[in-house]
Protein backbone atom coordinates (compact mmCIF):
# COMPACT_ATOMS: atom_id res chain seq x y z
CA UNK A 1 0.00 0.00 0.00
CA UNK A 2 3.00 2.58 0.84
CA UNK A 3 4.97 1.07 -2.21
CA UNK A 4 1.61 2.51 -4.34
CA UNK A 5 1.42 5.58 -2.59
CA UNK A 6 4.56 6.93 -1.95
CA UNK A 7 4.54 9.95 -4.22
CA UNK A 8 2.14 10.74 -0.29
CA UNK A 9 4.58 10.10 1.89
CA UNK A 10 7.91 12.71 2.71
CA UNK A 11 9.29 9.41 4.58
CA UNK A 12 8.93 5.85 5.88
CA UNK A 13 10.30 3.40 7.69
CA UNK A 14 9.17 -0.73 7.56
CA UNK A 15 11.24 -2.75 10.18
CA UNK A 16 11.41 -4.39 13.55
CA UNK A 17 11.01 -1.88 16.62
CA UNK A 18 10.84 -2.62 20.40
CA UNK A 19 6.66 -1.31 21.17
CA UNK A 20 4.69 1.24 19.80
CA UNK A 21 6.21 4.06 21.79
CA UNK A 22 9.78 3.10 20.40
CA UNK A 23 8.17 3.08 16.89
CA UNK A 24 6.60 6.46 17.04
CA UNK A 25 10.56 7.33 18.90
CA UNK A 26 11.48 6.65 15.31
CA UNK A 27 8.95 9.38 13.63
CA UNK A 28 9.99 11.78 16.09
CA UNK A 29 13.43 11.56 14.88
CA UNK A 30 12.97 12.19 11.61
CA UNK A 31 10.25 14.86 12.09
CA UNK A 32 10.93 18.14 9.77
CA UNK A 33 7.63 20.42 10.66
CA UNK A 34 7.17 22.80 13.61
CA UNK A 35 4.77 20.41 15.33
CA UNK A 36 4.13 16.59 15.81
CA UNK A 37 1.21 14.78 16.02
CA UNK A 38 1.05 11.08 16.77
CA UNK A 39 -2.35 9.66 14.97
CA UNK A 40 -2.39 5.99 15.80
CA UNK A 41 -3.54 2.68 13.65
CA UNK A 42 -7.50 2.81 13.89
CA UNK A 43 -7.76 6.43 14.92
CA UNK A 44 -8.61 9.56 12.76
CA UNK A 45 -9.35 12.96 12.20
CA UNK A 46 -12.28 14.56 12.55
CA UNK A 47 -12.45 15.72 9.00
CA UNK A 48 -10.34 16.38 6.17
CA UNK A 49 -9.74 20.29 6.86
CA UNK A 50 -9.31 19.73 10.21
CA UNK A 51 -5.67 20.31 10.38
CA UNK A 52 -6.15 23.11 8.08
CA UNK A 53 -8.65 24.72 11.02
CA UNK A 54 -6.29 24.02 13.91
CA UNK A 55 -3.34 25.78 12.13
CA UNK A 56 -5.76 28.89 11.24
CA UNK A 57 -4.02 30.65 13.78
CA UNK A 58 0.18 30.12 14.97
CA UNK A 59 0.49 28.05 18.14
CA UNK A 60 2.59 30.11 20.88
CA UNK A 61 2.39 27.12 23.41
CA UNK A 62 5.17 23.75 23.62
CA UNK A 63 1.70 21.76 24.11
CA UNK A 64 -1.40 22.26 21.84
CA UNK A 65 -4.09 19.89 22.78
CA UNK A 66 -7.98 19.62 21.45
CA UNK A 67 -11.13 17.42 22.17
CA UNK A 68 -12.06 13.60 21.55
CA UNK A 69 -15.04 11.55 20.14
CA UNK A 70 -14.32 8.11 21.20
CA UNK A 71 -15.80 5.37 19.29
CA UNK A 72 -16.00 1.80 18.82
CA UNK A 73 -17.78 -0.22 16.45
CA UNK A 74 -18.45 2.67 13.92
CA UNK A 75 -20.07 4.57 16.79
CA UNK A 76 -19.29 7.55 18.79
CA UNK A 77 -19.75 6.19 22.33
CA UNK A 78 -18.26 9.40 24.00
CA UNK A 79 -17.39 13.28 23.40
CA UNK A 80 -15.19 14.71 25.80
CA UNK A 81 -14.05 17.90 26.13
CA UNK A 82 -10.77 18.80 28.07
CA UNK A 83 -10.02 21.71 30.22
CA UNK A 84 -8.55 24.96 29.00
CA UNK A 85 -6.42 24.91 31.96
CA UNK A 86 -3.70 22.44 32.86
CA UNK A 87 -2.95 21.04 35.97
CA UNK A 88 -1.29 18.68 37.66
CA UNK A 89 -4.82 17.00 39.02
CA UNK A 90 -6.05 16.55 35.78
CA UNK A 91 -2.15 15.09 34.37
CA UNK A 92 -2.63 13.03 37.61
CA UNK A 93 -5.64 10.84 36.90
CA UNK A 94 -6.66 10.73 33.31
CA UNK A 95 -4.80 12.91 30.38
CA UNK A 96 -5.92 12.86 27.26
CA UNK A 97 -4.05 10.49 24.30
CA UNK A 98 -1.81 12.01 22.39
CA UNK A 99 -3.44 11.71 19.52
CA UNK A 100 -5.04 14.89 20.17
CA UNK A 101 -1.90 16.76 20.95
CA UNK A 102 0.45 18.61 18.78
CA UNK A 103 3.46 19.16 20.16
CA UNK A 104 6.51 21.62 18.83
CA UNK A 105 9.07 19.07 17.14
CA UNK A 106 12.05 20.39 18.92
CA UNK A 107 10.46 19.22 22.52
CA UNK A 108 9.02 15.86 21.43
CA UNK A 109 12.92 15.19 20.08
CA UNK A 110 14.66 16.73 23.45
CA UNK A 111 12.07 14.46 25.45
CA UNK A 112 10.82 11.08 23.80
CA UNK A 113 8.69 8.72 25.14
CA UNK A 114 10.03 6.20 27.76
CA UNK A 115 9.47 3.35 25.60
CA UNK A 116 9.83 1.15 28.89
CA UNK A 117 6.25 2.16 29.49
CA UNK A 118 4.93 -0.14 26.28
CA UNK A 119 0.99 1.31 27.26
CA UNK A 120 1.40 4.55 29.18
CA UNK A 121 4.74 6.41 27.70
CA UNK A 122 2.61 8.81 26.48
CA UNK A 123 1.28 9.96 30.34
CA UNK A 124 4.80 10.32 31.39
CA UNK A 125 5.81 12.14 28.67
CA UNK A 126 2.88 14.75 29.42
CA UNK A 127 3.59 14.53 32.72
CA UNK A 128 7.77 15.64 31.95
CA UNK A 129 6.64 18.25 29.81
CA UNK A 130 4.19 19.85 32.95
CA UNK A 131 7.00 19.59 34.91
CA UNK A 132 9.57 21.05 33.30
CA UNK A 133 7.37 24.01 32.95
CA UNK A 134 6.47 23.54 28.78
CA UNK A 135 3.29 25.76 27.94
CA UNK A 136 -0.16 23.58 27.48
CA UNK A 137 -2.84 25.42 25.45
CA UNK A 138 -6.59 23.93 24.50
CA UNK A 139 -7.70 24.08 21.32
CA UNK A 140 -11.63 24.25 21.44
CA UNK A 141 -12.63 21.70 18.79
CA UNK A 142 -12.64 17.79 18.30
CA UNK A 143 -9.31 16.48 16.35
CA UNK A 144 -9.78 12.96 16.79
CA UNK A 145 -12.03 9.83 16.27
CA UNK A 146 -10.07 7.54 18.61
CA UNK A 147 -10.54 3.93 18.25
CA UNK A 148 -11.69 2.71 22.03
CA UNK A 149 -10.38 -0.73 20.86
CA UNK A 150 -6.73 -0.19 21.01
CA UNK A 151 -4.22 -1.68 23.59
CA UNK A 152 -4.17 0.83 25.43
CA UNK A 153 -8.25 1.17 26.28
CA UNK A 154 -9.53 -2.67 26.55
CA UNK A 155 -9.82 -4.28 29.53
CA UNK A 156 -7.34 -6.75 28.90
CA UNK A 157 -4.25 -4.36 29.70
CA UNK A 158 -6.37 -2.33 32.34
CA UNK A 159 -4.41 -3.72 35.42
CA UNK A 160 -0.93 -3.66 33.42
CA UNK A 161 -2.13 0.10 32.89
CA UNK A 162 -2.10 1.06 36.57
CA UNK A 163 0.77 -0.50 37.42
CA UNK A 164 2.69 1.48 34.48
CA UNK A 165 0.80 4.70 35.88
CA UNK A 166 1.40 4.17 39.21
CA UNK A 167 5.44 3.42 38.76
CA UNK A 168 5.61 6.55 36.77
CA UNK A 169 4.18 8.45 38.55
CA UNK A 170 6.90 7.55 41.32
CA UNK A 171 9.35 8.29 38.96
CA UNK A 172 8.36 12.00 38.79
CA UNK A 173 7.84 12.04 42.60
CA UNK A 174 8.54 10.88 45.98
CA UNK A 175 6.33 8.35 47.59
CA UNK A 176 5.49 10.96 50.30
CA UNK A 177 4.50 13.43 47.62
CA UNK A 178 2.25 11.39 45.50
CA UNK A 179 0.39 10.05 48.94
CA UNK A 180 -0.09 14.38 49.34
CA UNK A 181 -1.09 14.70 45.78
CA UNK A 182 -3.74 11.72 46.17
CA UNK A 183 -5.20 12.69 49.64
CA UNK A 184 -5.70 16.56 48.08
CA UNK A 185 -7.08 15.10 44.97
CA UNK A 186 -9.79 13.29 47.58
CA UNK A 187 -10.51 16.22 49.36
CA UNK A 188 -11.32 18.05 45.65
CA UNK A 189 -13.65 14.89 45.04
CA UNK A 190 -15.39 15.26 48.06
CA UNK A 191 -15.87 19.25 47.95
CA UNK A 192 -17.06 18.14 44.29
CA UNK A 193 -19.66 15.84 45.19
CA UNK A 194 -21.00 17.90 48.14
CA UNK A 195 -21.29 20.85 45.65
CA UNK A 196 -23.48 18.43 43.76
CA UNK A 197 -25.81 17.74 46.06
CA UNK A 198 -28.13 19.87 46.74
CA UNK A 199 -28.82 19.60 51.01
CA UNK A 200 -25.26 18.32 51.30
CA UNK A 201 -24.36 22.16 49.45
CA UNK A 202 -26.90 23.78 51.59
CA UNK A 203 -25.46 22.42 54.94
CA UNK A 204 -21.99 23.29 53.66
CA UNK A 205 -22.49 26.76 52.80
CA UNK A 206 -24.38 27.10 56.61
CA UNK A 207 -21.32 25.95 58.12
CA UNK A 208 -19.21 28.49 56.19
CA UNK A 209 -21.33 31.26 57.41
CA UNK A 210 -21.14 29.64 61.63
CA UNK A 211 -17.39 29.77 60.38
CA UNK A 212 -17.43 33.49 59.45
CA UNK A 213 -19.56 35.03 62.74
CA UNK A 214 -16.97 32.59 65.01
CA UNK A 215 -13.62 34.50 63.48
Amino acid sequence: MIEKNKECFSFWVSEPDNGIYDAMNKGTKEAKGEYCQYLNSGDFLIAPNTLEKVFQKPFIADVNYGDVYFFKDNEIIERRTYPDTMTLSFLFRSPWGHQVVFVKTEVAKKYLYRAKYTISADRAFFLELYCNNHSFNHISRPIVYFDSEGIGSIDKTRDERKMQFYNLKREFFSDQVNKDIERLLRIKDEYLFVMRVKPLRLMYLFMKKLQKIKN
